[in-house]
């Protein structure tokens, strides 16, 4: 009786094991080079025949080839032959004919095309001796704006997402190709980031709340109170869409679904906190003679921004005038430049004590701030920051907000998720009775004009700008089609 042995049952067991692995033509599949020869390159499916590719597809431009044996190549199915599974890694446009560009419809392959022109709503394109057209917003990756002549003459990889009227009405998107890209460093990206890293990131977008900005396939936002050490009004004063830039990782949250998360991130912690340097720098020492700008005026003092990120105040008592005066206002403006002198430094409390001009004696001591001024520096209202305050007026369109340090917001009916149904003025009225407390952040900030919304709208909003829907009806009802596959399924 013939005998088997370990290994026998093992090659039986891979081998019914490879009938079972079914390749559908048009799948896109992946496997590794088990052998380059003159004109093909044989690859490992999986499957009980190999896959074949034509060698040309690899060439380095030098009589070599771009893979070697051993590494895994991603191709699309295009059916079989005698000598396997014929397989190609995208269709040419440059084909005699235009077979190619239905067959790359049908299998959902990238086709190579060049940007001939400018046209309403988007770019012609020539594949082959199809002249087809990509609208501007699938031209390049979202929030990616260039100037046409930087597209027009270059050749570039495209999804043809209609094809109809035999070929005489094509629309192309570029976008899917480099959404696809993005996708696949998604999994690595994953792996690699960690709280705490500094990585470098492209801002894609721009919001009154902060910045979203793009590590390469994966999102994140940074919330306007860590776009600068400095206190700014808008993101646009510091950045602008584009724009790279170094940037620290404060949180990661994956979900189940790999195209959403959430990235929290900081462009000013990915820089040194000037407060750091201030105790070795000799220019901070008590009685140094400093220049700065009057930022802010409040009842009892000027704060004045010595440097991005530091600013120092100088009590009412200690502006430089002879007399008593009943208001900082009376003899400084916001945006003016004064000579100053330091009275003393707390870095741990992030304090600066300054006297406008020369203090009247040498012994001239920091002035003692009163319990309320103290809270009002504390609680001085910021772009971008969550804080407590009170119902000060109900209108039909919104509520004043008294804050903390004294001023007034506006935090508008279009920021307050209300019932549906009903009179809204009449449920706002009901739900946020006056003097009653409320959370809310501040959205923006306009000279004496702060715009407020509530946490929980701008969680959404948040949400919302994270999602990008792939659109590409720009000028015509584009999809992928419902069209079966170019061949039927076939199990090898």
């Amino acid at each position: 009786m013939e005998q088997f042995n370990e290994n026998d049952f093992g090659k039986m067991f891979e081998a019914q094991e490879r009938q079972k692995v079914q390749i559908r033509p048009g799948a896109k599949i992946s496997g590794k080079v088990i052998m380059i020869g003159k004109d093909t390159i044989f690859v490992d499916l999986g499957a009980r025949a190999d896959g074949i590719l034509d060698r040309q597809d690899f060439d380095d431009g030098k009589g070599g080839c771009t893979v070697a044996e051993g590494d895994i190549v991603e191709a699309f199915c295009m059916g079989w032959s005698d000598d396997g599974i014929k397989l190609q890694t995208k269709v040419s446009g440059g084909q005699e004919t235009d077979a190619g560009v239905e067959d790359a419809f049908n299998a959902k392959m990238p086709i190579e095309g060049k940007v001939t022109g400018e046209r309403k709503g988007g770019y012609t394109v020539q594949i082959s001796q199809t002249e087809a057209f990509c609208p501007f917003s699938q031209i390049d990756g979202r929030g990616v704006r260039k100037e046409p002549v930087e597209y027009i003459g270059n050749t570039y990889l495209f999804k043809i997402t209609e094809y109809a009227e035999e070929g005489r009405n094509v629309v192309l998107s570029r976008r899917l190709i480099l959404e696809e890209e993005a996708q696949k460093s998604r999994a690595a990206l994953r792996e690699t980031l960690a709280e705490g890293d500094l990585v470098n990131g492209t801002v894609v977008k721009l919001m009154p709340f902060g910045v979203f900005v793009d590590l390469g396939g994966i999102e994140g936002m940074v919330h306007i109170s860590e776009i600068s050490w400095s206190r700014i009004g808008s993101p646009e004063e510091v950045v602008h869409e584009g724009q790279e830039l170094r940037v620290k990782i404060l949180k990661l949250e994956w979900g189940d679904d790999e195209t959403r998360e959430r990235v929290s991130l900081s462009i000013k912690q990915a820089q040194t906190d000037p407060w750091e340097l201030i105790p070795d720098a000799p220019e901070y020492a008590v009685g140094s003679k400093r220049s700065g700008k009057v930022t802010r005026i409040s009842s009892f003092g000027v704060f004045i921004e010595l440097e991005p990120g530091v600013d120092g105040l100088a009590h009412i008592s200690q502006l430089g005038v002879d007399n008593r005066v009943e208001h900082p206002s009376e003899v400084l403006q916001i945006g003016e430049q004064v000579e100053v002198t330091i009275l003393g430094v707390e870095t741990d409390r992030k304090r600066i004590s300054l006297c406008i001009g020369e203090p009247k004696s040498k012994a001239e001591e920091p002035a003692e701030l009163s319990l309320e001024e103290e809270q009002e520096i504390i609680s001085q209202a910021i772009a971008g920051q969550k804080i407590e305050g009170e119902i000060e007026s109900q209108k039909p369109f919104g509520l004043f907000v008294k804050l903390p340090d004294g001023r007034t917001g506006l935090l508008h009916i279009s920021q307050i998720p209300l019932p549906e149904g009903g009179l809204q003025v009449r449920a706002l009225y009901r739900l946020y009775p006056l003097r009653s407390k409320i959370e809310v952040v501040i959205r923006e900030i306009d000279g004496n004009r702060i715009s407020l919304t509530l946490p929980e709208t701008l969680e959404k909003e948040q949400e919302l700008e994270r999602e990008t829907p792939i659109n590409v009806k720009d000028s015509a009802d584009a999809s992928f089609g419902t069209l079966d596959d170019l061949f039927s399924g076939i199990e090898l």
